[in-house]
Formats: structure tokens, sequence, C-alpha cells
């Protein structure tokens, strides 16, 4: 059976790194992939395939009806992000300030290449197999998973079980990584409004410096807090963006800091969230000003089922090798809002290699699209096994 998937994939790729990079080149942001969702439809409905709508939302899914009554799931995202690309590539992208800096037209690719083949190979499957294409995976803290979620898409499908992967820079393309419990960190959003009182800067004594008080917090929230936990807690505190109204000759009396907070337990999560709030509080007050907080609570954690990584990295080794498939001691504290879909139904996601100097999200980053056949061959053998 290895042999015929890799034959159907051979026949495919050139089609399917074509899709890759015209999704490449017309990238849109969360929630507004119409056209991605209109070039899918045009690809599958060319092949006698229909790409189904989720309610009103963009994206879709195919159906590969194996007459089971266990149904599996394959989920990419499709969305892009607002950065200027700098890659240089034939296919760089026309839509100015929109770019596939994460990865997602390459995911999208794969799961295309996945619908093709187990389309030709269903009479071999054991569960039925949906290929979902889904939204806005970039715009945290909603994401497009929870819309998906709610309108009732997996109980009304009788998905068990949910897959997805992400490509990964620092791994050469062929090679895997995961773990199993928690693979990815929650990933939630906080503001700091800090108020002081203007006066003239060499009289500072008739003013509240907000600067003052925004550099103690943000040495507070970075430094304090991790003395304050088991140094054994995964957790990370980083400051985004600091702005103000100041002049250089007035002490300034408001302060913006924005930042993220990374965790990969509630409990951790929860008291970071209070010490955040308690701190930034009392600094200001100690200095006679005002801390407002908020905090908005985005992604959770990506938990991977044990029983399906176990079985997926056996898979795994028989068709890549032992010494490519990696099984990580530690997280990673990017977000994802594949954690919904972990929340509900036994859930597996793991990184592949896809062999490049720049990082997610970089204006420069642009995966190997050899790590498209890689993903294509090994989800789809994976998922025709499984029963």
């Amino acid at each position: 059976m290895t042999e015929c998937i890799k034959r159907i994939v051979q026949e495919n790729i050139n089609d399917i790194v074509e899709l890759r990079r015209l999704i490449h080149r017309y990238p849109e942001l969360g929630g507004k992939e119409i056209e991605t969702t209109k070039r899918l439809q045009a690809f599958f409905k060319s092949r006698g395939l229909t790409l189904h709508p989720i309610a009103d939302l963009t994206g879709g899914y195919l159906f590969i009806d194996a007459k089971s009554n266990k149904t599996i799931c394959f989920r990419a995202d499709i969305d892009a992000l607002p950065i200027v690309e700098a890659t240089g590539a034939s296919f760089t992208s026309e839509n100015k300030g929109t770019m596939h800096a994460c990865g997602h037209d390459v995911h999208t690719a794969v799961a295309a290449g996945v619908a093709l083949t187990l389309e030709k190979l269903k009479e071999s499957l054991k569960c039925n197999v949906i290929v979902l294409f889904q939204p806005a995976e970039e715009c945290n803290p909603i994401g497009g998973a929870l819309p998906i979620i709610e309108t009732g898409f997996l109980r009304g499908n009788n998905i068990r079980e949910m897959y997805g992967l992400h490509v990964w820079p620092s791994y050469p393309v062929g090679e895997i990584a995961l773990k199993t419990g928690a693979l990815m960190g929650s990933s939630d959003r906080f503001v700091v409004e800090i108020h002081g009182k203007k006066s003239h800067a060499a009289e500072p004594h008739n003013g509240v410096d907000s600067i003052s008080i925004a550099s103690e917090i943000i040495n507070a929230l970075v430094h304090k807090i991790r003395r304050e936990l088991n140094p054994f807690d995964v957790f990370l505190i980083s400051i985004g963006s600091i702005s103000s109204n100041g002049r250089y000759n007035i002490i300034c009396d408001n302060v913006k800091l924005e930042g993220t907070i990374r965790t990969v337990s509630e409990p951790v999560r929860d008291f970071v969230h209070k010490r955040i709030c308690a701190l930034s509080e009392s600094i200001a007050a100690s200095y006679c000003g005002r801390a407002d907080v908020e905090i908005h609570r985005g992604y959770d954690v990506v938990q991977n089922d044990f029983k399906l990584t176990e079985s997926f990295v056996n898979f795994a080794r028989m068709s890549l090798g032992n010494e490519k498939v990696h099984q990580l001691d530690e997280p990673s504290l990017i977000g994802e809002d594949f954690s919904r879909y972990s929340q509900e139904v036994p859930s597996l996601y793991f990184f592949m290699g896809c062999e490049n100097d720049y990082p997610l999200h970089s204006d420069h980053f642009l995966p190997k699209e050899e790590v498209i056949q890689q993903g294509v061959e090994l989800v789809a053998g994976y998922l025709l096994q499984r029963q």
C-alpha cells in the first residue's frame, strides 16, 4: 500500500505544489479567505470532488466516505499574516502587506494532497475521513476552530479523532517532532494602561511619572513573577509593545504596555494572571498613579492524546525511520487554536521539518517544498491504516 500511496502522490504532486504557490501568491487574512476558498473549490471541482461549506464561514471540508460508523479528521489552516513578504520567491505575495509567513499555504497543500490520495483509496479506508480547511487560525483569542466547533461540526459528523501538523523550520525535511500531553502552550494577551500626571520635565515632583511606573512593572512582570513560581514550572511573559503620548521634556502621564503570557498549566496560568494585576496596580499606586489591567484569555494548551501519539509515533518510525522521529522533552510556547479540538476529542498534532534559516512569522520564512510530498505520504499512510 505504501507504494500505491507514493504512486498516487507522485501523479498529483505538481498540481498540489502549484496550488500551494497560487495560495501563497494571493494570501488572505483570517476570516477573509474568500478567494482562497474559491481556489480550493475550483481545485477539487475539477477533480470531481466537492468542498462543502461550514455555515457561513470561509474554508470548508471534504468528506471521504468509507461507509464506517467512525470518522476521523485532518485539519489544515488556510489564513495568512499581515506581513510584507521579503522572500524573493517567484510566487511572492501580490496582496501587499499580507503573507503566508507561518506555512499555512503548505498545510493547505498537504491537506489537498491527502484528500486526493485517500479519495483514490477509499475502498481501503477503515474509517471515514474528513479533510478540513479551517479559516482564521491566526485570529487569537477566538480563532477559527471555536466557531467551527460551535456550529456542531464535530458532533454532526461523528468525528472521533482530530489530526493536524505544523511545518517547523528547525528540523530537516523528512523529520518530525512531537510529544504526548502538552505540545504547545496557552497564549493570552494582556494590556496594562498606566495613568500618571503631566508636569514639566524639570519639575518631576509636580507630576506622576508613568514611564518610571512602567519600567518597574516591566521588571516585576518579567523577573519577579518568575521568582514566585517553581523553577520547573513552564511559563513566559513577553512585553511586545510600549507606547506613550510623551514628549522629551514633559513628564509622561500615560503609558500602555502590551504583552503575551504563555503557560502549559492552568494553575500556573491563573496564578500569573492574578499576579500581573496585583503587581501592576500596587506598583502604580506606590507612585500615586493608577494601572488598569486587561487580560484576554486566548488559545489553550494543545494536548496530544497518549494513545494517538503512541500509534502515530510507531507508524512514523516505520515510515521515516527511528532517527527521524523526535520525541520532545518540552513543549513549544507558540500558541495554536488546534487546542480547541484537543479539548473536544482525542487529538494528535505534530511538527514537520521544513528546513529554513528563518523562524515562523518572519518576512523571509519560506518552507522547502519537498515537505509537501513528505507530509502527504505520511498523513495519508497513517489515516489509511487507522481503525
